[in-house]
């Protein structure tokens, strides 16, 4: 990718030194030369699209080169020679006018200084290169399967020449310095970090296996003359140590094989360089488990586990994560750089579906403009049926109804032909055509021809109509052509405009993702005609012998599916020289696919579901107030105590000296307001020193009792003045917005004066002006509310109301809201409980029994929260103290004690739960036993503590107060019940079973302990929504092509195991079928049959899938998506079908 950029910088510059204006730079140097030079033809356009299209014709010849093509189409011998020959002409011919224009070497802008003058004179080589030596494989001087072949593996790089021109850019030479500056480091970085892996494990590799070449074979096997015939069937590596790996059975030996590699395979530990390739073959996930299984038979097993697992970890997941992360990053970054190129992204309306705004004589409504152009000629009725909701959901039922009943087609293997299960769909299907044929005339004839064939959708929809239609002819009825017809379930999508929206986001304008599928097809093209000229000489190998073969074989090697074995024939066909060669090059072009073209895909989609910048502000502003939003709405399990009435708990005042009797009062007046205070503190706050005004306060001292501390002062002051008549009505006004704010009423938050101070005597006095309607409210809870709002004021959170702030930018403004929004809901929400508390007794009792402020659920509490604290900060400086292992302090602070303890004891049970066999069980193993006791005890410890804290549901901290509560409950209900039963007997699809297998859900409990993990899970659930869609397009479109695959190949895959018979009538009897023995290319002795067993012939599908059904069709096609398999479907198909 570096020396990729390298030349594209030298490309770049060399042209901007011949142009001093480099508005919009070709990427080839046919554009740059001068018009006014003395050989103009070379300059012309129609010069330049003839030597493209010989660019195009030099590839297609290239690629009918092979010894095979020949055998099979002698023709094309003299038929490529002769094109090539003239290619190499027109080619030379242009190469000698550029040297005359520019010079060979001297001069600024000589055609040897210029690098694609570079590549088109080696281009130019290796044709005259690939010319002579054909002339000599016509004349009979070169074999046809000669080694020479190789020497036309470079020609396919001439589509270059075609490519280049449609990549047109504008972008100055210190913007490509800096993108090449920036990401060249990261990509060097990760590549280096790669490459420690790698070299990591292959020293590891061969320190902990080294030669592993131990075979069991019989008794009497000449260990220089081992054949087939001797080793196990299958093949088994073995150990010859008897206490470590496999030991072999009775009548062999464990013995270690001196055979070539030819033989015995090119995988290994023997060396360094054999370890690094067959370390990058585990890491590929090709094949791995059988190379880890190698090691666990022939040597101690925990040596593969140890060595495996970490290596698949590390270079399998997190450091080629980490190579396509980086890849992605760059490629956004190009993607900034080069947002011009591409393009704005359309929009899904277009033209045809403008609409204006019209008036029907009963209100306004938007009309299409095709609706208004053919009114006059089209009757009003049918425009209005065509744009009501009624006809398109009418098409959409019918196409529901299509696809319905095409999934019911099946096929049965019965002795009956095929088209019988197919005839009924027949007239159906016809019926559907003919709905859909009439639903195009009938919008064409409404918005006529032009203004039909407008929209994209319509010109999608006449494809199909007309497409569908010639299916019906019943010679190419289930053919090819059903592809249209299942095609119609892509209309459904338009059901669900979210879904229509997501997709159009993934797809996009086509343009990007187009052109990356154009690119790779490209790639393909290219890789796959270098590697057909580098491996066609090779006899009896068929991957390469041709380009369709050598196609399927490279985007097999893309898909990772079987790579290894292409790689792995390959060089057993080659020689000791060429096998590294062509493991190098497979190597190199597995990675590169792997880690940077489907990169690619990535980045394209991720690209096309970014959001425009103003869309994307909107959105990050809705997250945010998201995030600080808080319900103001009590949970529904809280609210039922609103639907019982009120019964606050009152008392009596005793040992009050009057004369009159005193009502009840309410227990919580008392609590806050009677208390008893000290002298000093009863005169500080009832009798003040001096009077107020000249008015004398009340004399309460000759009460025997403490005087009360009052809500607002007995006595008033006397207003004589009018700016003391309207300072009051300001102070008054104030404290109403204050109170509306606290109390959770309509009104705004409170705006301070100009001064920005409070004025009000109320206020300063930390008094509360209380309604009617409130006076039933929890006095405590509004003094909590009051300090709450003083808080959120004294924070600054509201400072963005002084008209002082107003210069602030309006994103901290935007923040201060939100802070401010979130304090208010907090507020509403603690007054809302604050009343519940207040009202009913019983609110906020755990079990309804225990006390609401006993000392026994504060004990509880205390248990439930204690946790390791540790002070950051000096209690009497306030700097922040320097602290050792400050993440391990915070680490012991995340979570309480009693978590810790169920955290702990929570793996420690899954760690024993895996301990257990279907030989060594729980009911016959103590220390299981114990293991599970402990552990079912310490959850009813924490489970009691925490009901008995918080209580159960009904309470505002209850346990079950949300799913993880729920998942808690379960599994310990689910734990309990098996410790008290303990089966000693499980039977298949029993309950026992059932319990057993919900004990697996153990392991969930700690995503709800550990709070990171907890919020891992919780964003997951918020992407629920686009996993959905994903989810549902992936379905869509696997119920399309299993829908094509039932009637294409349903009913043709069945074949009779014995090879040699192909009809089904005479797949009776028995037959000796081959067994697989070893990969090892053994030869068998002298006089000796190839192993085989007797079986039964059978007339049957294959083992693994069938495409008799929708049903099985799609779990077939849900195995190819995994891309495990599917070379099996490939090679049935092509075997049943010939094609």
């Amino acid at each position: 990718v570096l020396n990729m950029c390298a030349w594209y910088v030298g490309m770049l510059s060399h042209k901007q030194s011949i142009r001093p204006e480099p508005v919009l730079a070709d990427y080839g140097p046919d554009e740059t030369l001068n018009e006014n030079a003395d050989i103009e033809w070379v300059n012309k356009s129609w010069v330049r699209r003839l030597l493209r299209l010989c660019a195009l014709i030099s590839l297609v010849s290239i690629s009918l080169n092979t010894p095979r093509t020949f055998e099979w189409y002698p023709f094309l011998v003299y038929a490529t020679f002769c094109v090539d020959f003239v290619i190499t002409f027109l080619f030379t011919a242009e190469m000698i006018a550029k040297m005359h224009i520019r010079g060979f070497i001297r001069g600024e802008v000589s055609y040897l200084k210029d690098r694609w003058c570079q590549f088109d004179a080696t281009m130019v080589l290796f044709l005259w290169v690939s010319v002579i030596l054909q002339v000599f494989e016509i004349i009979g001087v070169v074999q046809p399967y000669s080694y020479l072949s190789i020497l036309r593996a470079p020609r396919p790089l001439i589509m270059i020449r075609f490519i280049r021109v449609f990549l047109k850019f504008s972008m100055p030479k210190y913007r490509i310095n800096q993108i090449f500056k920036r990401s060249s480091q990261q990509i060097y970085n990760v590549t280096l970090f790669f490459a420690f892996f790698m070299s990591l494990y292959g020293l590891l590799g061969v320190q902990f296996f080294g030669v592993l070449r131990n075979h069991c074979v019989l008794n009497d096997t000449d260990p220089d003359h081992v054949t087939l015939n001797s080793v196990a069937i299958p093949d088994t590596f073995c150990s010859t140590h008897p206490n470590s790996g496999y030991q072999c059975p009775q009548g062999m030996k464990c013995m270690k094989l001196t055979l070539s590699r030819y033989v015995i395979g090119f995988s290994g530990f023997d060396e360094f360089a054999t370890s690094i390739f067959t370390v990058y073959q585990a890491a590929s996930q090709e094949g791995w488990v059988f190379i880890m299984h190698r090691a666990v038979d022939s040597l101690p097993s925990w040596r593969a586990v140890v060595y495996f697992t970490t290596m698949i970890f590390f270079l399998a997941w997190l450091v080629k994560n980490v190579f396509i992360a980086v890849i992605t990053e760059t490629f956004n970054e190009i993607r900034v750089q080069f947002k011009e190129m591409w393009g704005v992204r359309g929009q899904i309306a277009d033209e045809a579906a403008s609409q204006v705004l019209t008036s029907d004589g009963y209100g306004w409504r938007l009309v299409k403009i095709d609706d208004q152009k053919h009114q006059e000629t089209v009757p009003k009725c049918c425009l209005q049926f065509l744009n009501s909701a009624l006809f398109h959901l009418c098409v959409m039922a019918v196409i529901l109804a299509n696809a319905v009943v095409t999934a019911t087609l099946q096929f049965k293997h019965d002795g009956r032909p095929r088209r019988d299960f197919y005839q009924k769909y027949y007239w159906i299907e016809t019926g559907f055509t003919l709905f859909f044929d009439l639903e195009c005339f009938f919008k064409m004839w409404c918005l006529g021809f032009k203004g039909y064939y407008k929209r994209s959708l319509h010109k999608f929809e006449f494809l199909l109509a007309v497409c569908t239609t010639v299916h019906l002819i019943p010679h190419m009825y289930m053919g090819a052509m059903t592809y249209f017809q299942v095609l119609r379930i892509v209309r459904l999508i338009k059901l669900s405009p979210m879904l229509e929206d997501f997709v159009y986001k993934i797809f996009g304008p086509g343009k990007k993702l187009g052109s990356l599928i154009i690119f790779t097809m490209c790639l393909l093209i290219i890789t796959s005609s270098i590697s057909m000229q580098l491996f066609c000489f090779l006899p009896k190998f068929r991957k390469f012998e041709t380009f369709p073969y050598a196609f399927m074989s490279m985007f097999q090697i893309l898909t990772q599916e079987g790579w290894v074995d292409v790689m792995d024939e390959t060089m057993l066909k080659t020689s000791e020289t060429i096998a590294p060669i062509a493991a190098i090059y497979f190597i190199c072009y597995h990675l590169f696919v792997t880690l940077i073209v489907l990169s690619l895909f990535v980045a394209v989609i991720l690209d096309n579901l970014e959001l425009d910048e103003d869309i994307k502000k909107l959105k990050q502003l809705k997250a945010r107030e998201q995030s600080v939003e808080v319900n103001e709405n009590l949970p529904l399990r809280l609210r039922i105590f609103q639907k019982f009435p009120d019964q606050p708990q009152m008392i009596h005042l005793h040992k009050v000296p009057s004369d009159f009797g005193l009502p009840k009062v309410r227990e919580s007046f008392m609590r806050q307001f009677v208390e008893d205070l000290e002298d000093e503190e009863i005169d500080s706050i009832i009798l003040p020193k001096k009077p107020l005004d000249g008015v004398e306060m009340l004399d309460l001292s000759s009460r025997k009792q403490k005087p009360l501390r009052l809500l607002a002062s007995p006595t008033k002051k006397k207003i004589n003045t009018l700016n003391q008549k309207k300072l009051g009505i300001s102070d008054i006004l104030y404290d109403s917005r204050n109170q509306r704010l606290l109390l959770g009423d309509s009104g705004g938050i409170p705006i301070p004066n100009k001064v920005g101070q409070s004025q009000s005597s109320f206020h300063s006095q930390m008094q509360i002006r209380i309604d009617k309607k409130s006076i039933r409210q929890s006095v405590r809870g509004s003094m909590k509310i009051k300090h709450a709002f003083e808080n959120l004021k004294e924070s600054g959170d509201l400072g963005s109301l002084n008209p002082t702030s107003s210069s602030r930018k309006s994103h901290d403004l935007d923040i201060k809201m939100l802070q401010a929004k979130k304090q208010q809901a907090e507020i509403r929400r603690n007054q809302r409980e604050e009343d519940l508390r207040e009202n009913h007794p019983l609110f906020d009792t755990p079990l309804f029994v225990i006390g609401r402020e006993s000392k026994f659920r504060k004990l509880c509490q205390t248990i439930v929260y204690a946790r390791y604290t540790v002070q950051l900060k000096d209690p009497v400086t306030g700097k922040e103290r320097k602290i050792k292992y400050k993440r391990i302090h915070n680490l012991l602070g995340l979570v309480s004690y009693l978590d810790w303890v169920m955290i702990f004891s929570t793996t420690l049970s899954c760690v024993c739960m895996a301990f257990e066999t279907p030989h060594r069980r729980l009911v016959v193993e103590s220390a299981l036993q114990f293991a599970e006791y402990c552990y079912v005890v310490l959850t009813s410890i924490e489970l009691m503590v925490k009901i008995l804290a918080d209580g159960l549901f009904f309470t505002p901290k209850a346990l079950i107060r949300d799913v993880g509560g729920v998942l808690d409950i379960f599994v310990y209900a689910v734990n309990l019940v098996f410790i008290i039963w303990q089966p000693e007997k499980v039977a298949p699809n029993s309950g026992a079973q059932l319990l057993m297998i919900l004990r697996c859900l153990r392991p969930l409990r700690i995503f709800n302990l550990v709070p990171h993990m907890r919020k891992v899970v919780y964003e997951l659930c918020r992407g629920f929504k686009e996993i959905f869609l994903v989810s549902v397009l992936l379905i869509v479109l696997m119920f399309i092509f299993a829908t094509f695959g039932v009637q294409l190949f349903g009913g043709k895959l069945a074949r009779c195991n014995d090879p040699m018979i192909k009809v089904r009538e005479q797949c009776v009897g028995v037959f000796k079928r081959p067994v697989y023995v070893t990969k090892m290319k053994l030869e068998l002795e002298t006089g000796a049959s190839y192993p085989s067993m007797l079986v039964p012939r059978v007339w049957a599908n294959p083992r693994r899938f069938n495409f008799d059904n929708v049903g099985n069709a799609m779990l077939a096609l849900f195995e190819v998506l995994s891309f495990k398999g599917w070379l099996d479907i490939r090679e049935v198909i092509i075997k049943r079908l010939g094609g």
